[in-house]
């Protein structure tokens, strides 16, 4: 019998190893960047918690943010105060948040500051891993003093952006006293209950339905360099 390789069987063992390689690298790609083929995340069941933390971090020093908050608000959404406090920091710098056709319409400084002062506040009541970095930057007095401040709002679902007079400051100190020895749920709960009454935040489980709502065209590929 003749032992000669029939025409087309080395092309056929090139191409299975040519699909092979190329089906292990698509698998790379999606457990580095946090997503599947299908644009979904899927971190959560590749990375562990302190992983995608510092995947996120990364992502964000390399001008990733669209990556960095699919790695992020899926932990913030469910109240880990470390994602919640990250999100916050990044809000304030260049991250971009994401809005929807009424919201371009608002200063992106304004509506940077409403979700960190959200993000802040839930950050620091958080029942798991509360971070309290932010809170003296929120609450600088010289912030408040100024008249009137603008929040975040809900409105049939959707997040708007309000402008309300600030609270006195003997509130906001008594807020900002709540926040920073918040180390239980129920304490947190407490704080978060006094930062709704004073108008400055919406509840938690608005907040995250409103955020996942709005369309992902506003998520950015990079980072906003920032003009301040």
């Amino acid at each position: 019998m003749s032992n000669v390789i029939p025409d087309g069987a080395p092309q056929m063992s090139f191409a299975s190893r040519f699909i092979l390689k190329i089906g292990c690298g698509l698998l790379v790609f999606s457990l580095v960047c946090g997503c599947d083929l299908t644009g979904k995340s899927s971190a959560a069941s590749t990375l562990t918690r302190e992983e995608r933390l510092k995947v996120a971090a990364d992502a964000y020093y390399n001008n990733q943010c669209e990556k960095q908050w699919a790695l992020l608000w899926p932990m913030a959404r469910e109240g880990d105060g470390e994602a919640l406090s990250e999100l916050a920091s990044d809000f304030g710098g260049r991250l971009e948040i994401p809005a929807s056709d009424s919201d371009t319409k608002v200063d992106p400084g304004v509506r940077s500051f409403a979700n960190v002062l959200v993000t802040t506040i839930y950050a620091a009541a958080a029942s798991k891993y509360p971070d309290k970095r932010n809170l003296y930057y929120i609450f600088d007095p010289a912030r408040w003093n100024k008249g009137d401040v603008t929040v975040v709002s809900i409105r049939s679902g959707r997040i708007i952006y309000s402008s309300i007079k600030a609270p006195p400051p003997i509130s906001i100190t008594k807020l900002e006293n709540c926040l920073s020895q918040a180390n239980a749920s129920n304490v947190g709960d407490r704080c978060v209950a006094q930062a709704i009454k004073l108008g400055l935040i919406p509840s938690f489980s608005e907040y995250s339905k409103a955020m996942d709502a709005v369309p992902t065209t506003y998520r950015p590929n990079h980072c906003l360099r920032r003009p301040w």
